[in-house]
């Protein structure tokens, strides 16, 4: 017998209430039988009432947040008038934007770049769905 074996079949005997190594089928079937509930009091249980889905209108809100995220995105590093381009474009010395670290800016990019992948994922998730 193995060591985990021994350490069971111990722990087992140390349970007076329960005689596991004694049982047969027909204590399997009683133990069973005991633990269904009675048909008769089935009307106690809580009723579940599903909740109120409108499909359609979650397709249209999940197509909203991509929007959104899209012109956001655009915001922070877009073609023209986004934040990139301006500390780009109006980053002479002297100038606030000047002052504004690589690693800011590197965060600023690293964002626009989280955010096209999450919007990525939304897209294809609007796609699956909207089939």
């Amino acid at each position: 017998m193995s060591k985990f074996e021994k350490k069971f079949f111990s722990l087992l005997r140390e349970r007076e209430d329960v005689d596991a190594l004694n049982a047969g089928p027909e204590d399997d079937a009683a133990s069973f039988e005991d633990s269904l509930d009675d048909p008769d009091n089935s009307g106690d249980f809580e009723e579940i009432n599903e909740p109120n889905v409108n499909y359609q209108e979650d397709l249209k809100t999940l197509k909203d947040w991509v929007h959104t995220i899209d012109g956001f995105k655009g915001y922070l590093n877009g073609q023209s008038g986004s934040v990139m381009g301006r500390l780009k474009a109006e980053a002479k010395i002297g100038t606030l934007f000047d002052d504004i670290s690589d690693a800011t800016k590197a965060s600023i990019l690293d964002i626009a770049e989280r955010l096209a992948s999450l919007n990525e994922q939304l897209k294809n998730l609007y796609t699956e769905k909207h089939k």
